[in-house]
Formats: structure tokens, sequence, C-alpha cells
């Protein structure tokens, strides 16, 4: 317990939330000091609205962010201050002041931000309504708050983007340490087996999403401000984990085939398991080293494990006989290269953290780096093409738009004090999609039902102002700390926030608690009637089209992965930027699954034929990782024509599944099933050349040491093999479940 609060108060979440409460304590205390609290509070909430775009990447993104965050929040508040004469004036401005607020989040996370604190900037102008020229001081100081937020950022940031970096890089080790010990637990049957393929799904998903932030951060402060010894360790070290995800999505690929040799030998692969988990527990210490700034724990011998490893491979060949054992075998032996490589992986970390390899070049010019940071486009053309009722966010923009003025005319026609937080309670839980927003309106209702029974039974037992005033600060401060970590928490401390400022202003706290939470669950239910019944966004209506980016990333890694087996490709950078979008589309594939799987049963259509292609995809994905990592790191002898003849074949699936997705006529060109046949034959008679050759070495003997040589040969051609029919097999049943599917 001590150790998890000594991390929260070393995160960037706590720094950063001790800088907006610094940024709006300073100006109310001018305030109090000159007596004019009113005006330099508007500067206060411009701080606190400005800052929420500050969240992880470039100085300059943040910069820009920041900026418009503030010019809209300071011209939204204006806009509403003028409107508010009249009601028949006002509700219009409302509607196209929050449709159009809404509708910029159409440029991804960061605009989302900025359209938030647009929205929060209405919503708190009806607290208190301006008159005269009162109205375009209150938006001007709006406006200067988010300049000072924009100071505070600048001076911070080397901080807080230092911090940021090392709690990202933190999180991928221990969410990489996991997906390492979820693929060798899956390896053996086991009764919790949907249970942890789909807690491996929702993993890949945040590892996304984490990789994603880390090279924002990493890549594009590279680029832009040059890189120092430390920010090259990190870049080395995320370098690496990327290489360990898709070594672990690649072994092993095959699960079926491997519990079909094992299934009754689980012993066997008890060795390699424990193996598995102790390279994961590796890399959890690292990250427990790297968290609390200590040395690394003595490191453990893993040659006796590797020892072992090695014996269980005999023994199962010493117990099951050659032919019979071959098989099993070179699974076994692929299985511990995999684990050998993962150990030089995890090493080759542990030596950039301790220093060992100052030295080494990461091998990315500025040039490519830049290709492996997602870039948002900001063309005016976006905004146009999802100018439709067919896009998602301007159906959530006009749910919103219709939620807003419901919420505020219920207001208007009953006598709600402090409506206004009916507002603000839709603002805050309205999302583009219904899981989300179903979500955040539980967390909310609990957060604030908890909240408002923690901060009552204070106001209830002590009549203390000045003990209102300090659990007011530390309840702000603790709301922006937990605001993206963990949004239910949040939620407790804003309600315990608002209650202990409104004790200190009226003795009366209980009506705030009261209408507190009935604003709050009116808030909520207008929130979620709207996105239930005002033009529905359910996922089975959008999730083919995640399924077809899916099948166009994996066509992009597959066609690579053949480039490099013709010889005719020798650029990583080609190669790992397919594999980062193969791995991002499956990423975005499964949490879109996930979400559906959440909504309403009435609208989840063929959800069980959408979860075999979630799977497929998956299987697929890792069985071109097998391959394209073998391929890459050895020089194979392969025959290539065989290999692109059959690679071809697999695309033509893929390109054959999209064509039916998209409802095309097919134009995929097929490879004949006699040329086919022939390439497999030549594939497998390599193989059967191999086996002859040392049948004849073995001579009757039940064991003899197996020359490296020719043992890489022999798993060569064994692994290659397998892994373009069990492609083949995959890619088939996909084209399958996809024309079932439409």
């Amino acid at each position: 317990m001590l150790q998890e609060l000594r991390q929260f108060f070393r995160s960037t979440d706590f720094v950063k939330a001790l800088v907006i409460t610094f940024g709006a304590a300073v100006p109310v205390s001018l305030g109090l000091w000159l007596g004019q609290v009113p005006y330099f509070l508007s500067v206060a909430m411009g701080v606190v609205l400005a800052s929420g775009s500050d969240v992880p990447g470039s100085r300059q993104h943040k910069t820009i962010g920041i900026l418009v965050s503030a010019a809209i929040a300071m011209l939204a508040s204006i806009a509403i201050g003028l409107a508010s004469g009249s009601l028949y004036l006002l509700l219009p401005v409302l509607a196209v002041l929050v449709f159009g607020i809404s509708f910029i989040s159409v440029y991804g996370f960061r605009a989302s931000l900025v359209s938030f604190a647009g929205l929060m900037a209405i919503v708190l102008s009806f607290i208190h309504a301006h008159t005269g020229a009162d109205i375009f001081i209150h938006g001007l100081l709006l406006g200067a708050g988010g300049l000072w937020a924009l100071l505070l950022s600048l001076v911070f940031h080397s901080l807080l983007q230092r911090r940021q970096a090392e709690t990202l890089l933190i999180n991928c080790l221990r969410q990489t340490a996991r997906y390492i010990h979820l693929r060798g637990k899956l390896t053996t049957e086991s009764p919790e087996q949907e249970a942890l393929q789909k807690e491996l799904y929702n993993l890949q998903v945040k590892l996304n999403e984490t990789h994603e932030a880390l090279r924002e951060v990493l890549l594009h402060e590279r680029q832009s401000s040059g890189t120092s010894n430390y920010s090259r360790k990190q870049l080395l070290i995320f370098i690496e984990l990327i290489d360990i995800l898709e070594l672990s999505l690649a072994n092993p690929a095959n699960y079926e085939r491997a519990r079909a040799l094992f299934g009754q030998s689980v012993r066997v692969l008890l060795p390699f398991i424990k193996l598995v988990f102790e390279l994961s527990a590796k890399l959890d210490d690292l990250a427990d080293s790297m968290e609390q700034g200590h040395a690394l724990s003595a490191e453990k011998d893993l040659e006796p494990l590797l020892q072992k490893c090695n014996d269980s491979i005999r023994q199962y060949v010493e117990e099951l006989k050659l032919p019979q054992a071959r098989e099993g075998a070179l699974l076994l032996h692929n299985l511990l290269d995999y684990e050998e490589k993962l150990l030089q992986k995890i090493t080759s970390i542990e030596r950039v953290y301790l220093n060992l390899e100052e030295q080494q070049s990461i091998g990315l010019q500025s040039r490519e780096s830049r290709q492996f940071i997602t870039q948002q486009d900001y063309d005016v053309r976006i905004l146009r093409d999802s100018f439709s009722p067919e896009s998602p966010i301007f159906k959530h923009a006009g749910r919103l738009t219709f939620a807003m003025l419901l919420g505020y005319v219920l207001g208007i026609i009953f006598p709600i004090q402090n409506a206004y937080w009916i507002l603000l309670t839709i603002v805050v839980i309205m999302r583009p999609g219904y899981t989300l927003t179903k979500e955040r309106s539980k967390h909310r209702l609990y957060g604030t039902l908890l909240g408002a029974v923690i901060a009552g039974l204070v106001v209830l037992l002590v009549q203390n102002v000045y003990l209102y005033g300090v659990l007011a600060l530390v309840s702000l401060i603790l709301s922006f700390a937990f605001i993206q970590r963990n949004y239910r928490t949040s939620s407790i401390f804003v309600t315990t926030g608002v209650i202990f400022i409104y004790a200190l202003i009226t003795p009366d706290a209980f009506d705030a608690i009261q209408f507190r939470v009935i604003d709050t669950l009116t808030g909520a239910a207008i929130a979620l009637g709207a996105i239930s019944f005002l033009w529905p966004s359910w996922e089975s209506l959008s999730i083919k089209g995640n399924i077809v980016k899916a099948l166009h990333a994996n066509r992009s890694y597959l066609a690579e992965i053949d480039r490099y087996s013709q010889h005719t490709s020798q650029n990583t950078t080609d190669y790992k930027l397919a594999r980062k979008e193969a791995f991002l589309q499956m990423g975005n594939l499964n949490a879109a699954f996930q979400r559906m799987s959440q909504e309403p049963k009435s609208t989840q259509q063929q959800l069980m034929e959408i979860y075999e292609i979630v799977g497929l995809n998956h299987t697929f994905l890792a069985a071109a990782a097998a391959l394209g990592t073998f391929i890459r790191d050895n020089k194979t002898e392969a025959a290539s024509e065989d290999l692109h003849l059959i690679i071809k074949s697999i695309d033509a699936n893929l390109a054959q599944a999209l064509q039916t997705l998209q409802e095309e006529t097919p134009q995929a060109e097929t490879v004949a099933r006699e040329e086919l046949v022939e390439a497999y034959d030549h594939l497998e008679g390599r193989y059967n050349e191999l086996v002859a050759i040392r049948t004849r070495e073995l001579a009757g003997a039940t064991y003899k040491p197996i020359a490296p040589g020719f043992l890489k040969n022999l798993k060569e051609a064994r692994l290659i093999s397998d892994q373009l029919k069990w492609l083949h097999t995959i890619s088939g049943n996909l084209k399958k479940a996809v024309s079932e599917l439409a």
C-alpha cells in the first residue's frame, strides 16, 4: 500500500495536478488580496479549461492545443453572455455552439480535449450571468488564464515530459511482461482458456495505446529538440520492447498443434513455461527498478532453466523415439530459440538501463522516425467529409446538442437549484459510443453518491471552515490527478471539492448535496436516453470497417515478409511500419468488438460470427509474425519461388475476403491448385531429404547430438512449411467466415 502511494505521488498525473492547482490558486489568491475575487476566478477557470489539452506529446502540439482551447473557451463564453438576455436568442446560439464545438473532435484525441474545454466554458457561463462590459472582461480573463496555463506548461514541459516518458515506459514494460506471461499460460489446456484469450485481446489494445503515446513523446520530441543520452536510452528500450511483443505474438502461433503434440505430455512443456514466467518476471523487476530509481536486483541465473529445457527435449525424444518424436522435438527447439531470443532482448534492455551500451546506435534517422508517428491530418476536407448524417461524430454532435438543450429547458421549467450541473453531467458523460457513455454514467453516479456521503458526514460532524478549505484544495488536486487514471475516483473528489467549497460560502451545505445528486441523476438519464434512442451508433454498424482495415494491414505485413523472403528488400523500416500498422489495426478491431459485446443484446448483430473473425485475425497475425521473425532473423535457404507462390495464394484469400466485405466484384489473382500443391511438395521434399540424412546419421541409435547447422536447416524447413500451411488454413477460414458474415 505504501509503495503504491509513493508511486502515485511520483506519477505524472499527480505532478500535473499540482501544477494545475497552483496555476488556479495563484489568481484566486491575488483576487483575495486585491478584493476582486470574481474577476480573478475567471482567470483560474481559464487555467483549468486550457490545461485539459496538455497531454503527452510534443511541445508544439501542447502549445497549439492550449492556445486553441483558451480561444474557443473565451469566444464561447462571450457568445453565451451576449445571447443570455433573450431565451429565443440563447437557445439557437447554444445549439450552434454545442454542435460546432463538439464537431471539431473529428480531428482526434487532442482535438476532443479542446472541444471539451469549449463545452465546459459554455456550461460554466451559466453559473453566473454577466452583463454589459463584464461579458467581455470575463471572456478575456478566461483567455488570460489560458496564457498563464501555457506559460506553466512551457516551464514544466521538460519535467513533465521526462516523467511522462518514464511512466509510459514503465507501463509498457509491465504490459509486455503480462503479455509474455499470458502467452505462456495459453500454451497448455486450461479451464480459463477463453478468459485468458479475452484478457490477451484487451491487453493488446492497451499496448497499442501505450506504444502510440511513447512514439509521440520519444520520436516527436527527438525530431524537434534533438536527443539526450537519457532519451536515447528510453528509445532503445522502447524499440526492444516492440521486438519482444512481435516475438511473443509469434511463439507459439499454433496452439492447437502444440496441444495435439503435447496434450498427454504436459510435463514436457513445464520447463519452457517456467522459463517464460521467469523472463516475464525479469521485465517486471526492471519496471520496479525504473519506477523506484534503484539498481537492478541481483540477476537470477537462468542457465539451469535453459538446461532443463534442453533435457526435456532429449527426454521427450528418448521416450517417444524417432521418427515419432521429430515433429514435437522441432517445435520444442523453436520454442527454446524464442525464449533464448527473448532473454537476449531483455538482457539488452537491462544493459541499456545500466549504461553499458551508451554508444549503441538507435538506427533511426529523423525522416524515418517521423514515419512511425501517427500524424493527425488537420485538413478542412475532413470537416467537410464528416458533415454527413452517416458520420459518427456528426451523430454525436447532434445528440449532444439535443441533450444540452433538453437539460437547459428542464432547468428552466422545474425549480432546480444549480441546474448547470445537469449540463455539466451531460458534457462529461456523453461520448460518441454507447459503451463508454454507459460506463462513464455509472462511474459518475457512483462517484457523486459516494462523494456526497463522505462530504456530508464531514460537514455534519465538523464545523470548521479552515478544515473545509484544506479538504477542498486536497479534493481538487486529487480530482485532477485521477481524471485520466480513474474517472470514478476523480468523480468522488470533484463532488467532495464542490461541497466543501459550498460549505465555505454558505452554512446550508446539505442543499448542495441534495441538488448535486438530483442534477447528476437527471443529466445521466438524459445522456443515456440520447445515446440509446437518438441516431444510435452501434458498433455492429461500423465494425466491418475495422475488419477491412485489419485485413488490409495483414496483407501489407505479409507483402513485406514476402519481400524479405525474396531478398528483394532488406529495408527494416518498411517492415516495421507494416508490422506497426498490423498491430494497431488488430488492437482497434479487438477494442471495437469489446465495445460491441457490452452493448444491449438486441443490437449485437452476428456477434459470434464477428468474434470468430476477431480470433482468426489475431491468429493470422501471430502466424505471420512467426514467419516474419524467422525470415528476418535467419538467412533462409528455402526455395523462395515456392514460398512466394504460397504467400500469393494466402494473399488471394485475404483479397477475396476484402472484396466480399466491400461488396466488390472478385478481382484477386488466384493461384492454380496444381501450382500450389507442387510448391508444398517442394518444401516438404526438402524437409524429407533432411530427415532422411538425419535418419542415416542415427543408424539405429535412440539419440545422437545433432550438428547446429543441420538442426538450423531442419527447423527452417519444418517451420516455414508449417507456418505457410497454417497461414493458408487461417486465410481460408477468414474468407469463409467473412462470406458467412456478409
